[in-house]
Protein backbone atom coordinates (compact mmCIF):
# COMPACT_ATOMS: atom_id res chain seq x y z
CA UNK A 1 0.00 0.00 0.00
CA UNK A 2 1.40 3.34 -0.74
CA UNK A 3 0.27 6.92 -1.64
CA UNK A 4 0.99 9.51 -4.48
CA UNK A 5 2.49 12.48 -4.27
CA UNK A 6 3.57 15.75 -6.47
CA UNK A 7 7.31 15.99 -6.44
CA UNK A 8 8.80 19.23 -7.49
CA UNK A 9 12.31 20.41 -8.22
CA UNK A 10 13.05 23.83 -8.71
CA UNK A 11 15.92 26.30 -10.26
CA UNK A 12 18.93 24.05 -10.71
CA UNK A 13 17.42 21.04 -10.29
CA UNK A 14 15.07 21.15 -13.03
CA UNK A 15 17.99 20.96 -15.41
CA UNK A 16 18.75 17.67 -13.47
CA UNK A 17 16.10 15.98 -14.66
CA UNK A 18 13.54 15.12 -17.34
CA UNK A 19 10.33 15.61 -15.36
CA UNK A 20 10.97 18.45 -12.97
CA UNK A 21 7.29 18.07 -11.49
CA UNK A 22 5.62 14.52 -11.51
CA UNK A 23 3.48 12.02 -9.23
CA UNK A 24 5.53 9.66 -7.33
CA UNK A 25 4.05 6.93 -5.81
CA UNK A 26 5.48 5.75 -2.30
CA UNK A 27 5.58 2.94 0.11
CA UNK A 28 4.95 4.60 3.87
CA UNK A 29 3.91 7.98 4.73
CA UNK A 30 6.68 9.91 5.80
CA UNK A 31 9.08 12.22 4.11
CA UNK A 32 11.74 9.45 4.70
CA UNK A 33 9.71 7.18 2.66
CA UNK A 34 9.73 9.29 -0.66
CA UNK A 35 13.48 10.23 -0.49
CA UNK A 36 13.96 6.40 -0.16
CA UNK A 37 12.00 6.09 -3.12
CA UNK A 38 13.72 8.95 -4.70
CA UNK A 39 17.34 8.09 -3.96
CA UNK A 40 16.68 4.48 -5.49
CA UNK A 41 15.04 6.02 -8.90
CA UNK A 42 16.58 9.25 -9.66
CA UNK A 43 19.70 8.92 -12.32
CA UNK A 44 22.84 10.97 -12.10
CA UNK A 45 23.18 13.83 -11.99
CA UNK A 46 20.16 15.05 -9.92
CA UNK A 47 20.61 12.20 -7.44
CA UNK A 48 24.58 13.43 -7.05
CA UNK A 49 23.14 17.10 -6.60
CA UNK A 50 19.96 15.77 -3.82
CA UNK A 51 21.90 13.04 -1.82
CA UNK A 52 25.28 12.81 0.08
CA UNK A 53 26.02 9.27 1.55
CA UNK A 54 22.36 8.16 0.84
CA UNK A 55 20.91 11.44 3.01
CA UNK A 56 19.51 14.82 1.54
CA UNK A 57 22.33 17.14 1.33
CA UNK A 58 21.79 20.01 3.58
CA UNK A 59 21.87 22.67 1.05
CA UNK A 60 18.43 21.51 -0.25
CA UNK A 61 15.30 22.85 1.19
CA UNK A 62 12.52 20.90 1.43
CA UNK A 63 9.06 21.49 1.36
CA UNK A 64 5.97 19.94 1.89
CA UNK A 65 2.98 21.85 0.77
CA UNK A 66 4.66 25.09 1.02
CA UNK A 67 5.87 24.56 4.68
CA UNK A 68 9.78 23.70 5.25
CA UNK A 69 9.97 20.27 6.31
CA UNK A 70 12.14 20.74 9.68
CA UNK A 71 9.01 22.73 10.63
CA UNK A 72 7.09 19.68 10.08
CA UNK A 73 9.38 16.80 11.72
CA UNK A 74 12.23 16.79 9.41
CA UNK A 75 12.24 13.05 7.79
CA UNK A 76 9.83 12.06 10.22
CA UNK A 77 7.10 14.36 8.48
CA UNK A 78 3.67 13.07 7.72
CA UNK A 79 3.00 13.17 4.27
CA UNK A 80 -0.74 12.44 2.70
CA UNK A 81 -2.07 11.31 -0.47
CA UNK A 82 -1.81 14.52 -3.17
CA UNK A 83 0.73 16.79 -0.96
CA UNK A 84 3.40 18.32 -2.99
CA UNK A 85 6.86 17.79 -2.09
CA UNK A 86 9.25 21.00 -3.45
CA UNK A 87 12.86 20.19 -3.56
CA UNK A 88 14.65 24.05 -3.95
CA UNK A 89 18.65 24.00 -3.67
CA UNK A 90 19.81 27.08 -1.30
CA UNK A 91 21.85 29.74 -3.00
CA UNK A 92 25.19 30.05 -1.57
CA UNK A 93 28.04 32.57 -2.89
CA UNK A 94 29.69 35.99 -2.01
Amino acid sequence: MGITVRVRYLAVLRALTEEPERDALIRGNSLASLMDALFKAEGEPLKGRLFSNGRIRPDVIVFVNDIESSILGGMKAELKDGDTITFLPSVHGG
